[in-house]
């Protein structure tokens, strides 16, 4: 009888133990993490009673989760991509509606700003209309910068979101190490049944923490984890965590670095971050703000000096030749934190000669002990850099003149930034209305004497900064082919020798002994003019609308890209790239959602919890356990019965 009842005890036991699981398992069916459980039921051993074998009832060895870890690593993945994505496209949704937005007016200010000059050509002289001009500069240039200010901005929100991340990070880092410590100590004290609520634990951390960076995991023989960050940088090795930590970037202080550290050695692992809600802040950063805030540089930096040269080309009010309207800051040189030389390196503003060369990246520049070389920071590729980095020899690339002050050290290096801090610095320098130069600079006129029908056209300038560009000056043919040219200088009337007509009727100015090389206008002859002919070649009259009506060209004449881009092109190519960016990133947050949520489903439909099948379960072990205490009862019968049957003997 006493195997009856042990059989019987071990039975209640097990289905107690079945019902706790049971219960367990249903009051955790919406804990987040939460893998649903089952216990192990092995049969005891058995006896040989009277040459046959009679079991001894059943234990429950441990309880086991159910647990996948493929199906949990491509959660992890999954939910990595997601995180990217949703910082990406939240960040670049901002970057469109700044660059994208009708309220930051920057489209409609360029548009308004060459009206201004095309309305000033009506009435060259009129104040008002000049007063306009200088208006719809200012309102230009405060659209510029106010969408750069927005662009800053997000830079400061993206750093502010890196250091959170990183905090958050480090947060669940160390928790995830102090759940190794503490699973590797229960699993030895429990003879290598594991804590399965601290398992849950731990694997919900990682899940969180899989949203935030890239991660990969391995397991280790006594329970640990261990878990790499980026390309393979340790985050956790068992009871251990490492830090990350945010530096400024060695070029541009105003972004931030990720590290990891380990012990005193901290590692720069941000070209490695490539995955998470920390990723997509670095991603957005380098992909989308920077490369925006640049392009939006290079339209600033296009609009001053095309407007600026244009502007001295022109005639003022006061019959000088046009000063500067905007004033924009040149490229920018940071040396590294890391150089050990004494060089500085200044860039010269840019001309109307460099700007069509002028691009959107950013270059390093490096010194080496065969020289200075150049990476392209966004296509990687080596740039070729020509001059010595003097005043007399410039280092130059990519319409850049670098000029290098002190002694470089082989291994410095310095971050070339052509366009980064022109959109923020654009303003208007000038505030006089009669400043504005409407006016062609030089007239052409034919002699009342001329017995021919050669006329003369509209006189360029070539050169402005030449004293004697607006000296008046008079041509004059010795033959249908030959000619001279006189200039009246405050020395007095200079004569050029006899020039030979070229044969597209192409006239430059000569040489002047002692005051000037030639060439700073040049006009061309039509027909063919009679020995004897002269035209006189001067300072335009104020009135006249010439140069006002070539600054309202300038709209859609190309500036960029060789030349062949203009202004407003160029900022509907970015408004353009930007809005796709954002629609593609958008595109990719919602494939990347549904990867994500199937990833779940199918780790919910191995580890998560079905109410229909714990309720099944419940009654077969609560019947289980019934019957088992019917047979604890019967046995207790028998015993009594087989006691009375020998008492009464």
């Amino acid at each position: 009888m006493a195997d009856i009842f042990n059989t019987a005890v071990t039975g209640l036991v097990a289905f107690q133990n079945a019902l706790a699981v049971t219960s367990n398992n249903i009051t955790n069916a919406n804990t987040p993490g939460y893998s649903v459980e089952s216990p192990n039921f092995v049969e005891a051993g058995s006896n040989d009673v009277g040459g046959i074998t009679v079991g001894n009832g059943v234990n429950v060895t441990g309880v086991t989760r159910s647990f996948n870890q493929f199906a949990v690593n491509q959660l992890w993945t999954a939910n990595s991509g997601l995180g990217q994505q949703t910082a990406y496209v939240n960040l670049a949704n901002q970057v469109d509606n700044a660059i994208g937005s009708s309220t930051n007016g920057v489209s409609a200010a360029l548009s308004a700003f060459f009206n201004s000059w095309q309305t000033l050509s009506t009435d060259p002289t009129s104040t008002t209309d000049r007063q306009q001009v200088i208006s719809q500069a200012q309102t230009l240039a405060g659209s510029i910068t106010s969408t750069a200010t927005t662009l800053n901005q997000l830079t400061g929100n993206v750093n502010t979101q890196i250091q959170g991340t990183v905090t958050s990070v480090n947060s669940l880092a160390t928790q995830i190490a102090q759940l190794n410590q503490s699973i590797q100590a229960q699993t030895a004290d429990n003879a290598g049944q594991p804590p399965n609520d601290l398992l849950d634990q731990r694997d919900q951390l990682i899940t969180q923490l899989s949203s935030l960076a890239n991660v990969n995991t391995t397991t280790e023989s006594n329970g640990s984890i261990d878990v790499f960050i980026g390309s393979g940088q340790p985050l956790v090795l068992g009871g251990n965590a490492s830090k990350l930590g945010t530096i400024p970037n060695p070029y541009n202080a105003t972004e931030l670095d990720v590290t990891l550290s380990q012990g005193p050695t901290a590692q720069n692992i941000t070209s490695s971050v490539n995955g998470g809600q920390l990723g997509g802040l670095l991603q957005v950063q380098s992909q989308v703000i920077e490369p925006a805030l640049n392009s939006l540089g290079q339209i600033a930096t296009g609009l001053a000096v095309s407007v600026n040269s244009q502007q001295a080309q022109g005639l003022d009010l006061n019959g000088n030749l046009g000063q500067a309207l905007f004033s924009v800051a040149p490229p920018q040189v940071d040396g590294a934190a890391t150089n050990t030389g004494t060089a500085t390196i200044t860039a010269s503003p840019v001309t109307s000669a460099t700007i069509g060369q002028l691009t959107t990246d950013n270059y390093t520049l490096n010194y080496t002990a065969a020289g200075w070389t150049a990476q392209d920071q966004t296509t990687g590729q080596t740039v070729t850099v020509q001059g010595a980095g003097t005043a007399a020899s410039p280092l130059s690339f990519a319409g850049l003149s670098l000029v290098v002050s002190g002694a470089p050290a082989v291994g410095d290096s310095f971050a070339v930034e052509p366009t980064a801090a022109a959109a923020s610095s654009l303003t208007v320098s000038l505030t006089d209305p009669a400043g504005i130069a409407a006016a062609s600079p030089l007239q052409s006129s034919a002699a009342l004497g001329n017995t021919s029908s050669a006329t003369l056209g509209a006189p360029q300038a070539l050169n402005v900064a030449d004293p004697t560009l607006l000296l008046p000056a008079t041509i004059t043919f010795v033959t249908p082919t030959t000619y001279t040219v006189t200039t009246q200088t405050a020395a007095g009337a200079v004569t050029s020798p006899v020039q030979t007509l070229a044969a597209n009727g192409v006239i430059t100015e000569p040489a002047i002994a002692g005051l000037t090389t030639g060439g700073a206008w040049n006009t061309t002859l039509s027909g063919t003019p009679a020995a004897g002919d002269s035209f006189s070649i001067g300072p335009n009259g104020t009135g006249d609308d010439g140069n006002a009506l070539a600054m309202s060209a300038l709209q859609n004449d190309g500036v960029l890209s060789s030349g062949t881009v203009s202004l407003t092109a160029g900022y509907a190519a970015l408004v353009g790239t930007v809005g796709t960016q954002t629609q593609q990133a958008t595109n990719a947050q919602s494939a990347q959602q549904a990867i994500a949520t199937q990833a779940q489903q199918t780790v919910s439909n191995i580890s998560g919890v079905n109410l229909d099948e714990e309720a099944s379960n419940m009654l077969q072990w609560q019947n289980a356990y019934t019957a088992a205490a019917k047979v604890v009862t019967t046995a207790e019968t028998l015993f009594q019965t087989l006691i009375t049957a020998i008492q009464d003997g």
